[in-house]
């Protein structure tokens, strides 16, 4: 009997790492890239500073995301197909299991539905804004095939880039939190703006130490300076979200100059 058990136990192995290898050569067989964006010229030119930030100079808005797009593929091609991975349901391909949970999050939330349902209700020149930058990545992947991860992943289009907005806004409202108490049958997380400030008399300002804060309390701050209080009467936003210093979510720092208006110098995030 205990022969037998083993033999069972081994072909059940064998079984096993039979599935997993047809699995993993049947994934890119049967997934579809988009169909490129319809190709047209973009008048983009990169110049980067001595700290190798990109600044990006354009004619019009769809260049300067062109440039973004390809910029960034210059420098974190890898981080950017995990974005387009997770628009596409097939971050568990390309990281594992722990890209499972975020392909569940995908089509928990009808992002893609989402994005097919109301793409083409959006301005032409934000529609324009997305194929430019899909069509960055798309020439960046086909100069540098050997990079390219999964196949079948590329090229993109301009409802790919849509998806990713449409997929990650959530997790900045705790949807991660959610999924994961759910996972574990477990009690959600109790959400509370805290009490109505006092605005009419507010506490007098005095030294002291800081208080301390609960480890639950997380966030960002900002400030910003408005035009009658700056030397040169230019508006300014400074923000520090605490982000991390990798991965889909982490800030890449820009320049951009575009003809038709768009003059920022900040940060975005992957795919965005």
């Amino acid at each position: 009997m205990r022969r037998i058990l083993v033999r069972g136990g081994w072909a059940l192995a064998a079984l096993l790492a039979a599935i997993a290898m047809g699995l993993a050569v049947w994934e890119p067989l049967v997934a579809r890239p988009a169909n490129a964006p319809l190709p047209r010229a973009y008048d983009t030119r990169i110049v980067r500073d001595l700290y190798g930030v990109p600044h990006i100079f354009g004619t019009s808005d769809a260049d300067i995301a062109y440039g973004i797009a390809y910029a960034h593929a210059e420098d974190d091609f890898a981080t950017l197909q995990q974005v387009v991975a997770m628009t596409r349901g097939r971050f568990g391909a390309m990281v594992g299991a722990d890209g499972a949970g975020v392909d569940f999050a995908l089509h928990f939330t009808g992002a893609r539905e989402t994005v097919a349902r109301d793409y083409d209700k959006q301005p032409a020149d934000v529609r324009a804004l997305l194929d430019g930058y899909a069509a960055g990545l798309n020439r960046y992947a086909d100069q540098h095939p050997d990079e390219v991860a999964l196949k079948n992943l590329f090229p993109v289009d301009g409802r790919d880039i849509a998806t990713g907005f449409v997929l990650r806004s959530p997790f900045f409202f705790g949807l991660d939190a959610v999924l994961g108490a759910l996972a574990k049958d477990g009690p959600l997380p109790r959400e509370t703006a805290g009490a109505k400030p006092d605005v009419d008399s507010p506490p007098a300002l005095a030294p002291g130490a800081p208080e301390p804060r609960a480890s639950t309390e997380n966030g960002s701050n900002a400030f910003a300076v408005a035009p009658k209080r700056s030397a040169d009467g230019f508006t300014r936003l400074v923000s520090n979200s605490h982000q991390p210093w990798r991965g889909p979510v982490a800030w890449y720092e820009l320049v951009v100059h575009s003809k038709a208006g768009w003059d920022f110098a900040g940060a975005t995030f992957p795919g965005a």
